[in-house]
């Protein structure tokens, strides 16, 4: 059986259309999670180890900052 796609127009049906967002959103939540943690953790090694270079990347400046 041949994919859900009109012959005639050669146009994605609306299901293909909305389906990259339902097949993908675990990998994407995932990969927003692990880089959520991964900041998470370089902010907090730059506190608790006073790490200026990590304090001085511009997400982790304190407002006013430079």
């Amino acid at each position: 059986m041949s994919s859900p796609v009109n012959k005639e127009t050669m146009e994605p049906s609306p299901s293909e259309e909305r389906g990259f967002w339902y097949q993908n959103k675990g990998r994407i939540g995932l990969g927003l999670l692990i880089v959520y943690v991964f900041l998470l953790g370089l902010g907090t090694v730059g506190e608790l180890w006073d790490i200026e270079w990590i304090l001085d990347l511009p997400l982790f400046r304190p407002p006013g900052k430079y």
